[in-house]
């Protein structure tokens, strides 16, 4: 996706955002379905990598616990990456009679249960690798696919809410994982598989919701799938789309920043601050526990807002640059107190970044008949910041006043994300 070559073109057309009127469950039902679901994949995705991975990592290896979580983290990352846009691109060519998305929601439900499983029982960083890389290819074909259901069920209109429901479905769950994994620091399988098996639950039920309006495009052609077939299940043309191409940086850019703060913030509790382990994950519930009425009021009645007036853009470049100076105050003060008014910064901007992040996305999509390749793509956009922040983190944390240049490169990063998203053209 390189940036020189990205310029309008026919994107700017007639809007193709609406999808056929395939379910008979009433669009406001669905679209709170799709958020309560989505809310329970995060929880299973987002608490280990943020918590309870960092606290295994530090239980089986605690002298070299950053270099340990960097490589589960990296190798997961490297699954995700990859798995993400191919079970998108093979759900698509999916006719089962079972229908298009649920058979890869249900493989990517059981996946990220047992990759739970394995990892909690883990008796050795290889071991925990394993069920974590597991875990994550499970969540790479859940999301893609539940994603998917945007564009193939939600129409234009409820989008801007259903983002906005989304994102703040993940501030609750991402409290309710550090809350949950703090309580659970001695008890690390039900730590690693609780969250796998409420989104194995929840999964299950939208699969029984769904039923049998399920998109299967049987009247559409389908090609042999062959080698430049999946290699293309990697990439969207950006020269073609460079609406969708825009936003994919944005969005990567942003991923990196927030990647970074989530995976190394217990960590620098531990370094910088001196706090124990325990200690650690008890602060970090503290203060998530505190901006999560912050995350709240942000979120409310913002994804309608969008909706009304129409905008997207402007949210993602306010949250991008507020985020830049939240990362500039860690960077500036790295104590308890400093870290506490960053998180709460921090939780502001991520508020109004994903109030409009998922209706973005499915704004740009290039083809609704390939929606969840589509879709797939624009996942490893936050799945591919799980390769760089460890490369990072393992350049340059050696010690801790290392945060302080580390916090800095995730400033910049948000700064370049509100850049970037400027220059998506079919989107107010």
């Amino acid at each position: 996706m390189s940036a020189p070559n990205l310029t309008p073109e026919a994107e700017l057309g007639p809007r193709r955002s609406d999808p056929p009127a395939n379910t008979r469950t009433h669009p406001a039902v669905f679209s709170l379905a799709l958020v309560v679901v989505t809310a329970g994949i995060f929880f299973a995705a987002l608490t280990p990598p943020i918590i309870s991975l960092s606290i295994r990592v530090f239980g089986l290896d605690p002298e070299g616990k950053t270099i340990g979580l960097s490589t589960v983290l990296l190798i997961g990352s490297v699954l995700a990456v990859v798995s993400s846009p191919l079970f998108g691109s093979l759900s698509d060519r999916t006719r089962s009679r079972f229908g298009r998305r649920k058979p890869w929601l249900a493989a990517g439900a059981t996946l990220m249960l047992g990759g739970g499983l394995i990892a909690g029982a883990a008796p050795s960083l290889p071991v925990l690798t394993l069920g974590w890389a597991i875990a994550q290819v499970g969540f790479s074909a859940s999301i893609s696919n539940v994603f998917a259901l945007i564009p193939d069920m939600v129409p234009d209109r409820y989008r801007g809410r259903v983002s906005g429901g989304i994102g703040l479905a993940t501030s609750l769950v991402v409290l309710a994982g550090i809350a949950f994994a703090s309580n659970n620091v001695t008890n690390p399988v039900a730590m690693m598989a609780v969250p796998g098996a409420v989104a194995f639950v929840l999964i299950a039920g939208l699969l029984l919701l769904i039923g049998k309006t399920d998109v299967v495009a049987t009247d559409l052609p389908l090609s042999r799938f062959t080698v430049r077939e999946f290699l293309g299940s990697f990439v969207v043309n950006p020269a073609k789309h460079p609406n969708f191409a825009w936003n994919w940086i944005s969005r990567f850019l942003f991923s990196i920043s927030m990647v970074g703060m989530q995976t190394y913030a217990t960590y620098f509790l531990i370094d910088a601050v001196g706090l124990d382990v325990q200690g650690a994950a008890s602060h970090y519930a503290m203060v998530t526990a505190i901006g999560t009425p912050v995350s709240i009021l942000c979120f409310a009645g913002s994804g309608w807002l969008s909706d009304k007036l129409g905008r997207r853009k402007v949210f993602v470049l306010l949250a991008a640059v507020v985020c830049a100076v939240g990362f500039s105050v860690a960077a500036v003060s790295p104590t308890a107190t400093g870290f506490l008014v960053a998180f709460l910064i921090l939780t502001v901007g991520q508020a109004f970044y994903l109030t409009v992040d998922v209706a973005i996305a499915a704004a740009v999509v290039p083809d609704p008949s390939q929606a969840a390749k589509a879709m797939g793509v624009y996942q490893v956009a936050t799945t591919a910041p799980g390769l760089v922040v460890p490369i990072l983190g393992t350049l340059i944390l050696t010690s801790a006043a290392a945060y302080v240049p580390f916090f800095l490169c995730l400033a910049l990063a948000a700064f370049l994300s509100a850049i970037t998203i400027t220059f998506v053209k079919n989107v107010r």
